[in-house]
């Protein structure tokens, strides 16, 4: 081999050699964020319901202008939620392409019912893209949830199976304008319609009472999308005094008030 032969190859050695350290320098640095990484980091969903009328009193504390559709006469979908453990998250996952309001078309008469915006001065479909772009993308790992159509359509199958609206009334818990139910009463209701699996209750102030009333109902889910407990039946602890569940998560639910306000949609 002469002299020039010689430094060409050594030289498309060289070249090839920085080309695949570039590509494994690009591939850790995209996978150091749980943003943009590719791997299928999370273990689970919560599948978030919230219940509108506490929905618009989060709207009066936001600054928001708060309008219940006339169609809109049961718990909402918040969200179905990709989760890592007892964390929250992964979140905004590039993975995926931003949302297209066609993509969901077929499904929109539905959404409006049982995964409405309450927000009257946001556009309609802003909390769907809102929902996707920040936990939906991170979701299609998983074939069921795959892409924008699957990911809705999959919320929406799960909501006619644990529909808060239907597990709480089969158990007698209403919605009034005058009883209160206790915590863990509501807790348990849940409990026994999803396999004993632990639930968490989130709450928000009424304005006009300054009593806390019932906001969100989080129910766990495994990647088959069946029931699993939310925090382990250890963490729990019964508190006499309020009849709540102390655990490692923090609610939004004072431990002090022994019964909570769960508020009816005004008829339209």
């Amino acid at each position: 081999m002469n002299a020039a032969n010689f430094h060409n190859k050594v030289g498309s050695t060289n070249m090839v050699s920085r080309c695949v350290i570039l590509v494994l320098v690009v591939t850790l640095i995209d996978c150091i964020s749980p943003i943009t990484c590719k791997n299928d980091t999370w273990d689970r969903f919560i599948f978030t319901q919230e219940w509108p009328i506490a929905v618009c009193e989060k709207a009066n504390e936001t600054g928001h202008k708060c309008l219940i559709p006339s169609q809109v006469n049961s718990w909402g979908i918040h969200g179905l939620w990709p989760t890592n453990g007892h964390t929250r998250g992964p979140t905004e996952c590039h993975i995926s392409k931003d949302f297209n309001f066609t993509m969901i078309k077929p499904l929109v008469e539905e959404l409006q019912i049982f995964w409405p915006n309450i927000y009257a001065d946001t556009n309609m479909s802003s909390f769907w893209k809102h929902e996707w772009e920040k936990h939906g993308r991170c979701a299609t790992t998983l074939p069921a949830t795959a892409n924008e159509y699957l990911y809705f359509k999959q919320s929406l199958q799960l909501m006619k199976k644990f529909s808060a609206s239907t597990l709480l009334k089969n158990k007698g818990i209403l919605p009034s304008k005058t009883a209160h139910y206790r915590l863990d009463q509501i807790q348990f209701a849940l409990m026994q319609q999803l396999g004993n699996k632990t639930v968490i209750v989130e709450c928000t102030k009424d304005s006009a009472t300054g009593l806390y009333m019932i906001f969100e109902v989080e129910i766990c889910l495994d990647k088959k999308f069946n029931p699993i407990n939310c925090y382990a039946i250890q963490d729990r602890q019964d508190n006499s005094d309020s009849g709540h569940f102390l655990r490692k998560h923090k609610s939004r639910c004072p431990r002090g008030q022994k019964a909570f306000e769960y508020p009816p949609i005004p008829k339209h």
